[in-house]
């Protein structure tokens, strides 16, 4: 591993913070990447600040007008290891949320549990996903399996089958989160009582 991957790793395992971030953007400033660095900075320092807040507004201007150079030279980049199944996305979209979460790209769309759990390494450490839609789920045991679930803002899926939702209730990963969005029109009521315990007001139905 080099020092970028593991710069990068620390930002990916650290998604709350932002001093990884923050020295990940030192290490491109000096290694050539000054518009990503100051990019980096410019959402970081966005995100702290009020909404009212009148320098919070110059940032969000000069981050916009980075991204928009950029931002897709930055998304290309990401790892695409099946192009049917798996999706790097450009807001709006389903998962709500920007493009880009402090300087990186932040939302993921993945079609099955099965194609996240095959490319979850790759996936989860070339970026800190923070919202994450599976487009739908028969079984999802393979998630107790995934840990960096744990870093995200957004879990979304649909649950397509009763099992799915059992497997759902038993991932550990999922505790943390503190948006899950389930559309379950499908399940029995009982079924329905667990998750709504399960995950209290963290949980919403979105058809």
């Amino acid at each position: 591993m080099n020092e970028r991957e593991a710069l990068l790793r620390s930002v990916c395992e650290n998604s709350d913070e932002d001093t990884p971030r923050l020295v990940f953007a030192d290490w491109l400033q000096e290694n050539g990447e000054e518009a990503r660095a100051e990019f980096i900075r410019a959402q970081v320092e966005a995100a702290r600040l009020p909404t009212d807040n009148d320098r919070r507004a110059g940032l969000v201007r000069r981050g916009a007008a980075i991204q928009k150079r950029f931002g897709e030279q930055w998304l290309g980049e990401l790892p695409v290891p099946d192009k049917e199944h798996i999706n790097w996305v450009e807001a709006p979209d389903w998962l709500d949320g920007e493009t880009f979460d402090r300087g990186f790209p932040s939302l993921l769309r993945v079609k099955t549990t099965g194609t996240l759990a095959k490319y979850a390494d790759k996936l989860f450490s070339a970026t800190p996903v923070r919202r994450l839609m599976i487009w739908h789920i028969m079984k999802a045991d393979k998630l107790a399996k995934l840990p960096q679930l744990r870093h995200l803002h957004t879990f979304r899926v649909r649950v397509v089958s009763q099992q799915a939702a059992l497997d759902l209730l038993k991932c550990p990963h999922l505790d943390p989160v503190p948006d899950v969005r389930l559309s379950f029109t499908a399940l029995p009521e009982k079924l329905l009582d667990l998750l709504r315990k399960r995950f209290g007001d963290r949980l919403k139905h979105q058809p």
